[in-house]
């Protein structure tokens, strides 16, 4: 059943990919728990947070005790899309997992980028003629923006004359090719399309014409963009890159100038002893591939 509806709604390819696969299994809990239930998913309970604890927390394979909090957060995502889906299909009215609150993510010991795998990127990346995947890229490596700040970013945040961006209080300074690719984005080619608006999309979500990334109807959405602009065959080896550890790199590799505190601004810390704890954290990481891999 997820797979047939998954192909409807366009959310897998044709043949499955392993992110795919991941998904579909990832979303297999809840068509399991409604079937038990004789719950309709297009017309979910008044309680359906408490009803999604069964499906989020219960374990798929034997020998399983506990579901981590990574995997209920991966669940809780691939139904977040999927109801997106939905909504933009006219088939719900909202998405009720949007406002659903998330676990602590699990400390995770899974090797960073290296780099030059990032490097390798960065060169692929520029090579394409439409720049928001090398804007979404570089905010987040060059920046440290979150998914969620990716997803936030309006325009009127974004000074290119004066080359800043602001995230609430903080003022961080626009390094040369993120002001660069920016200001492609504001000024657009009328021949190309956004590739962060999907086939599936009726255009801009309402609110969202002043986004930066205006086809993100979902922060989830960033994370899904940035998998598929940076998976494999995209000039790495090392497969694709996710926004939490791009950031991390990002923290690892920055040649950052200034007194501790304008460091923390550049990528968005107020607080000076967390951006330290978070950088020295960053470069104890292993990275994934050789560090001499793309340069």
């Amino acid at each position: 059943m997820p797979l047939l509806i998954a192909r409807l709604l366009d959310l897998v390819s044709t043949p499955l990919t392993k992110q795919d696969i991941a998904f579909l299994s990832n979303l297999r809990p809840f068509f399991e728990h409604a079937a038990e239930t004789a719950t309709d998913l297009l017309s979910p309970p008044d309680d359906f947070h408490h009803w999604l604890a069964v499906p989020l927390t219960t374990p798929r394979k034997e020998g399983v005790a506990k579901v981590g909090n990574n995997t209920i957060n991966a669940r809780a995502t691939a139904l977040s899309r999927l109801y997106a889906a939905l909504r933009q299909r006219g088939l719900v009215k909202y998405n009720p997992v949007h406002d659903l609150p998330r676990r602590k993510p699990e400390q995770s010991d899974a090797k960073l980028p290296s780099t030059g795998e990032l490097h390798v990127l960065l060169e692929e990346l520029g090579r394409k003629r439409e720049p928001h995947a090398l804007a979404l890229f570089l905010l987040i490596y060059r920046l440290g923006f979150t998914a969620q700040a990716v997803f936030e970013l309006r325009w009127d945040a974004v000074d290119l004359e004066a080359s800043t961006v602001r995230r609430g209080e903080v003022v961080s300074h626009l390094p040369a090719d993120v002001r660069g690719v920016l200001l492609r984005l504001r000024t657009p080619d009328p021949l190309l399309t956004d590739p962060t608006v999907r086939p599936r999309r009726r255009g801009e979500t309402p609110n969202r014409q002043n986004a930066v990334f205006p086809g993100l109807h979902e922060v989830d959405e960033v994370r899904e963009f940035l998998w598929q602009a940076t998976g494999f065959g995209k000039g790495t080896a090392g497969g694709a890159v996710v926004p939490s550890r791009l950031r991390l790199a990002g923290l690892r590799d920055a040649q950052l100038e200034g007194d501790l505190t304008e460091q923390a601004r550049q990528f968005g810390y107020r607080d000076v002893v967390a951006f330290h704890k978070a950088r020295e954290g960053a470069r104890g990481r292993l990275s994934r591939l050789p560090a001499a891999t793309g340069m």
